[in-house]
This record gives structure tokens, C-alpha cells and sequence, in this order.
């Protein structure tokens, strides 16, 4: 099943941004005047986004506001879609077992823990950054007792998940 099959076509298109509605002018432009060559993708491209650049703000008032515009429209016409069984939520995900045992957590998570407990005094944001700091600073050696803890729960992990699975099957 190809990436496009699964698009309903009776869905609103989307709301361009003012670069891509520039872009589209700057191109019926240059194929009028010939002043780009609009073969070339890369290079039009190029072009077109250094123009683009070279604008001030009120030389892009008109873009922007087709593309405010435009995003109502888009806005609009999502308000009153509704997409077709199978077709409105997009990416399925798998559905996780409520029943299924967490993953280990890792060496690092395990020395975290630990750092947390050394610092009650910090912050999320401190124990995080200055966490990650002294467990880049650790050596091999260091890591060993952190890493065993991560090695011995992912066995148990493994464990209880293989249990699992041959009960369900």
C-alpha cells in the first residue's frame, strides 16, 4: 500500500505559508518574463528563496496576507470535515498492553536516581543538566555498578516478557 492510498482526496487542502504563495507567483512570474530558468527546481529554488530573503516586511505584507487568508479557509472548511471511517486519525498506533511489564531503565536512569538522592536540594532542570555532566565525566569503571542494575532488570524484563508472549500464543 503506496503513502498516498491511504489520503482521503475529499479533505481540505492545506494552507500554504506566504514563502510558498510568493514562491508560486515568483514562478508564473519568471515563466512570463522568462527571468529564471523554472526547469531547474534546485536552482529556481535558490533563487526564488533569496528573493524571498531580500524582502522587507511590508514587501511581504501582500503574502502574508493571502496566506492569513488562507488559513482561514483551511480552518473553515476543517471545522465542517469529517473524514470517513478508517481515515481520520492518522498514523494507527499499536495499542500497548496495560498488562505488559515496563522496559528497564537504563545505566544512566539507574545513576540519575542516585544523583537525585545525593541533591534533593536541585531542581528537575539542575539534576537533569548537571546530572548529564558528572555521567559524561564517569569513567567505564564508574558506570560498571549503574550499567549491572540496567543488565539485571533487563534480563527480569526480558523474563516477564517472554512469559507473556507464550501465554498469549
Amino acid at each position: 500500500m503506496g503513502r498516498n492510498s491511504e489520503k482521503d482526496p475529499n479533505r481540505p487542502k492545506r494552507a500554504q505559508s506566504a514563502y510558498f504563495i510568493f514562491m508560486g507567483d515568483f514562478r508564473e512570474k519568471c515563466k512570463r518574463t522568462g527571468e529564471a530558468d523554472t526547469s531547474n527546481v534546485t536552482e529556481f529554488t535558490k533563487l526564488a528563496s533569496t528573493k524571498w530573503k531580500a524582502l522587507n516586511e511590508e514587501d511581504r505584507k501582500p503574502w502574508d496576507e493571502r496566506a492569513a487568508l488562507d488559513k482561514q479557509r483551511y480552518e473553515r472548511e476543517m471545522e465542517s470535515y469529517h473524514p470517513p471511517p478508517g481515515m481520520g486519525g492518522g498514523k494507527a498506533r499499536r495499542k500497548k498492553d496495560p498488562y505488559a511489564p515496563k522496559r528497564p531503565k537504563s545505566g544512566y536512569l539507574h545513576y540519575l536516581e542516585a544523583f537525585r538522592a545525593k541533591h534533593p536540594e536541585l531542581g528537575h532542570k539542575e539534576i537533569v543538566s548537571k546530572g548529564a555532566e558528572e555521567w559524561g565525566r564517569l569513567t567505564d569503571e564508574q558506570k560498571v555498578p549503574y550499567n549491572k542494575l540496567y543488565e539485571t532488570a533487563k534480563e527480569e524484563y526480558n523474563a516477564k516478557m517472554q512469559a507473556m508472549v507464550s501465554k498469549d500464543h
